[in-house]
């Protein structure tokens, strides 16, 4: 049979499965919907059976070379590259993650690359033409992706110096005698570390579509998890199987060097659950309560919610502090600093931290350990196909003093 007969027999088993998976959904009796789940069960084996076939046709046949990474799905890409035999090999087995044939195949390419992870072993690597886009889809939704420091290390058992200020200096005239200075003393700040993961979920149907570009789905739906989760960590995680967050001590009032380890300094709104009778004075107050050292790489940081009341400020002259991107893609700025967007601060409200301003790149460390693993969920109902991503991820506050927050208090 050629492909297009194949395609259309498959069409045809889908929509019986279809029907079948209504069937079961109905009040039917539990003997009755046994037969009817054997009967789905069955109907599937076949529909893996001829996605079998058609990849077996599909790899012996030879299309003109593209460009690398022009088709996703890696059919009509030249396998020539061991990349892009790893990218076809990936995405077929995404249409299909129960076929033993498209296991084997995953399995066999990279056997062949070498990259220390089978089926077998617990997960698939996935291929960087994949796992790149899915990266910078989880950028767009974490702004700390591009805010923070992102050390990658191979090891969790990582510790980055920093330097606690304190060395001492001193003015000399010619020939005058030199006293011994304090030389600086070095503290060590250990992120905490664990596996993030997502779960993707699509139909089977959709899945055998070959009008969608499975490969590109995954990396969105991947990409857009991933990127909520490491967000939601880096404001507020306890440090417990994930990076303890910027806001796991609990921001304190007092002066640099006088808080407790990690404490960022809050500067109080003045009221209880507002940003006070003068917001666009607290902004500019906290804007000058940061060092100057820190002032020239830093960034606004709030939701959207938080976001909306504050673009409406002026200043004393009737003049916006919030300034839209002159060209499309740039940020937004406030007082003349980038403002990004993350969705995990909290809302303005009792005791809320709605908004932080620093340098994220001296304030916080992001630490990678390991590639991106992809596991097919054991526990599929019938009709859905849902695939596990996941990944190990570390982080820590690294300098506290390079961040101010603002906090809904009257002190």
């Amino acid at each position: 049979m050629t492909i297009e007969e194949l395609e259309k027999r498959k069409a045809q088993l889908l929509k019986q499965a279809r029907a079948k998976i209504n069937d079961i959904t109905r009040d039917t009796p539990e003997e009755m919907a046994e037969r009817i789940e054997a009967k789905y069960d069955q109907l599937m084996e076949e529909v893996e059976a001829i996605d079998d076939k058609i990849v077996d046709l599909r790899s012996g046949f030879k299309a003109p070379q593209v460009a690398r990474g022009a088709n996703a799905t890696g059919y009509g890409v030249d396998s020539g590259s061991n990349e892009d035999d790893h990218t076809r090999a990936f995405a077929s087995w995404l249409r299909s993650p129960k076929s033993e044939h498209t296991r084997a195949d995953l399995t066999k390419v990279e056997q062949r690359l070498a990259s220390g992870l089978t089926g077998a072993a617990g997960g698939f690597v996935v291929p960087e033409m994949i796992s790149t886009p899915i990266m910078s889809r989880a950028r767009d939704v974490n702004p700390f992706r591009s805010l923070a420091r992102v050390v990658n290390v191979t090891t969790g058992d990582v510790k980055f110096p920093i330097s606690e200020a304190d060395a001492t200096s001193g003015w000399v005239g010619e020939g005058g005698t030199r006293s011994a200075t304090t030389e600086p003393t070095l503290a060590s700040k250990v992120p905490t570390f664990g596996s993030a993961y997502a779960l993707v979920s699509m139909t089977e149907e959709l899945a055998q579509d070959s009008a969608i570009d499975i490969a590109q789905w995954f990396a969105d739906e991947a990409g857009r998890a991933m990127g909520e989760a490491e967000m939601a960590a880096i404001i507020s995680g306890n440090g417990t199987d994930k990076p303890t967050g910027l806001f796991n001590v609990a921001p304190e009032s007092g002066a640099d060097g006088s808080r407790t380890a990690d404490a960022l300094k809050y500067l109080p709104s003045g009221a209880a659950s507002t940003l006070g009778t003068s917001p666009a004075d607290l902004l500019i107050d906290t804007y000058y309560d940061l060092k100057a050292s820190y002032r020239t790489n830093a960034a606004w940081v709030m939701n959207s919610a938080t976001a909306a009341f504050v673009r409406k400020l002026k200043n004393g002259s009737g003049d916006y502090l919030w300034a839209d991107g002159i060209a499309a893609g740039q940020p937004s700025t406030l007082l003349g600093h980038r403002v990004a967007i993350a969705e995990s601060m909290p809302d303005i409200g009792t005791n809320g931290l709605p908004i932080m301003f620093g340098d994220f790149n001296r304030g916080y460390v992001i630490a990678q350990r390991t590639q991106l693993a992809a596991t097919p969920d054991p526990y599929t109902t019938p009709g859905q196909v849902r695939v596990y991503l996941r990944y190990r991820i570390g982080g820590c506050t690294y300098d506290e003093n390079a961040i101010r927050a603002i906090k809904c208090a009257t002190s």
